[in-house]
């Protein structure tokens, strides 16, 4: 009997020793695997903030938390992109005529030199900026009433090195000519197109337009200035100067430069050129750019950077 009880204290010493001992190395493998998440998720926040670093002051932001475009939906939609030695710059434009894009003078004098600038063109994007055609320019022109300090007449025009004539889903938009009547109660609802925040794809956004009263309580502008703001999260940023203001389906604006627009930091409103009251075109000569040596393909378009601060739907 007395050997029976040994032998029972001897199983249960067994049992509850390799419970212990089991749990223990469960305690360890557990300890061991969030050390390691811990190190992965360190590592993925290290990775993530050297992605965030801009190599320059253009690789800031695009159109944030903005829904895909199509060119189908935005046919006169152009994305630009500004080469200076070996800087690269991108920026929006919009299509006016088959062989002419408009987009924003100080966007373009804020990517510095342009003694020696190259544009690419592309047209067509669907929503990916890879499956459109690009195109290399011809020489550009800056406003001859362009100024810097008021952006009064902010706007300047491409010369697409071809003609766009019949390609599909691409198709010059119309300049508005008439101002549109804004009052607090009276909203008129826009869209914004530019570069789509976190892909290669072109995004869009709803604005509505401000009063002028509205507009001056952010400073002075000149009367070619109009002011509009996002209606809801979506707002363009730093890849998106000259972006098209398109207002019943007429091309009423073109925003004017966002090197300062940080996604993280939401503008109150931002200015646009008021085409309406601009003069399109203007007589001063085509600057003619170096011989470019982008072809009509899509193959050289630059892989645009992704920045990781603002996810998107």
């Amino acid at each position: 009997m007395k050997q029976s009880v040994k032998l029972i204290w001897l199983v249960l010493a067994v049992i509850l020793f390799g419970g212990h001992f089991a749990k223990a190395q469960q305690n360890e493998v557990s300890d061991v695997g969030q050390e390691n998440d811990e190190e992965e998720s360190t590592d993925a926040a290290e990775s993530d903030e050297q992605n965030n670093q801009p190599s320059d002051s253009n690789r800031v932001g695009r159109i944030i938390n903005g829904i895909s475009a199509t060119s189908a939906n935005q046919p006169y939609l152009v994305t630009i992109v500004a080469y200076i030695g070996e800087d690269s710059f991108y920026f929006i434009g919009a299509l006016i005529s088959n062989t002419e894009v408009l987009t924003s003078a100080s966007t373009l004098k804020s990517a510095g030199d342009l003694s020696a600038v190259t544009f690419s063109l592309t047209v067509g994007s669907n929503p990916s900026i890879s499956s459109g055609i690009t195109y290399s320019d011809k020489g550009f022109d800056i406003h001859s009433g362009f100024n810097p300090t008021t952006l009064a007449n902010d706007v300047a025009i491409i010369k697409i090195n071809g003609n766009l004539s019949g390609l599909a889903n691409v198709r010059p938009i119309a300049i508005a000519t008439t101002e549109i009547a804004v009052s607090t109660t009276n909203r008129t609802q826009c869209v914004v197109a530019g570069w789509k925040d976190g892909s290669n794809d072109i995004g869009e956004t709803t604005y509505e337009l401000l009063t002028d009263q509205e507009c001056a309580a952010a400073g002075a502008n000149p009367p070619s200035i109009v002011c509009a703001r996002k209606t809801g999260t979506a707002f363009a940023c730093n890849f998106d100067g000259g972006a098209p203001l398109v207002c019943n389906g007429q091309l009423y604006g073109i925003l004017t430069d966002q090197t300062g627009c940080s996604g993280s930091s939401p503008p109150v409103l931002q200015k646009f050129a008021k085409l309406p009251v601009i003069s399109i075109p203007w007589n001063t000569p085509i600057i003619s750019t170096p011989n470019a040596t982008i072809p009509n393909s899509n193959a050289s378009l630059p892989i645009v950077p992704r920045k990781n601060y603002v996810s998107c739907p």
